[in-house]
C-alpha cells in the first residue's frame, strides 16, 4: 500500500509540473509573439549594397546559452518549513522544457527558486506551507468531487463532499477523480479545490 501511495504521489508531482509548466511555456511564447515587431522592408539599390560592405570580416561571437536537453535531470524539491523535511523528486524533463535556457525557467517557474541550471542538471526548490504528513485525496463520492483524509493509521476517510458534479468536468478530469489524486498539504488542497470549482 505504501509502495502505491509514494507512486500515485510521484505521478501527481509529474502531471502538476506538466500542467505548470505547459502554462509557462503558451504564456512565454504568447509574450514572445507580442512582443515582436513587424520590421518595414527596406529596399537598396546595387551602389548602395557596394557602398556599405565591410572592408574587414566580421567576427563572429558565439552567444549560444546552455539550454535543457533530453538527457537533463530535473531534480524538484519540496520544502515543509514547519517540520523541516524537504521531498526530492527526480525525472527527466517534459518535451516542453526542452531547449530552454536558465531565464526562460526563471520566467515560467516564478513561484520556484532556480537553485541550479546546468544541461546536466536542473534544481528547482519551492516552500510548501502545511506539513509534510497532511495528505489528502481528491476523489469522488455521491457524483461528487470529495475530499478525503489519508493518515498512516486510520487509512482514507472522508473529510467533505463539495458541491461540484463531477459530470461538470471533462472525460480525463473525471478518470483521473476515479483513481483519487494525492494532494499534499492545505494550500495545495485549497488550490486544486478552486479550479474545480472555477
Amino acid at each position: 500500500m505504501e509502495k502505491e501511495r509514494i507512486w500515485i504521489w510521484m505521478v501527481l508531482i509529474a502531471l502538476a509540473m506538466i500542467l505548470g509548466g505547459t502554462a509557462g511555456y503558451l504564456w512565454v511564447g504568447q509574450k514572445v509573439v507580442e512582443e515582436q515587431e513587424v520590421m518595414p522592408l527596406e529596399v537598396t539599390t546595387e551602389e548602395e549594397t557596394k557602398e556599405e560592405l565591410p572592408s574587414e570580416p566580421a567576427t563572429v561571437v558565439d552567444t549560444q546559452e546552455e539550454t535543457i536537453t533530453p538527457s537533463t535531470k530535473m531534480v524538484y524539491q519540496y520544502y515543509y518549513p514547519s517540520d523541516d523535511v524537504t521531498e526530492t523528486a527526480e525525472e527527466v524533463p517534459p518535451y516542453f522544457l526542452v531547449g530552454l535556457t536558465r531565464s526562460d525557467m526563471e520566467t515560467i517557474y516564478q513561484e520556484w527558486e532556480l537553485l541550479s541550471f546546468s544541461p546536466k542538471e536542473v534544481v528547482l526548490r519551492r516552500t510548501v506551507e502545511g506539513n509534510s504528513h497532511e495528505r489528502y485525496i481528491v476523489g469522488v463520492k455521491n457524483g461528487y468531487v470529495a475530499v478525503f483524509y489519508e493518515e498512516e493509521q486510520n487509512g482514507v476517510s472522508l473529510k467533505e463532499q463539495t458541491n461540484i458534479p463531477v459530470s461538470s468536468l471533462d472525460e480525463e478530469e473525471q478518470k483521473r477523480l476515479a483513481e483519487g489524486i494525492l494532494v499534499v498539504g492545505k494550500d495545495r488542497l485549497a488550490q486544486v479545490l478552486q479550479d474545480y470549482g472555477s
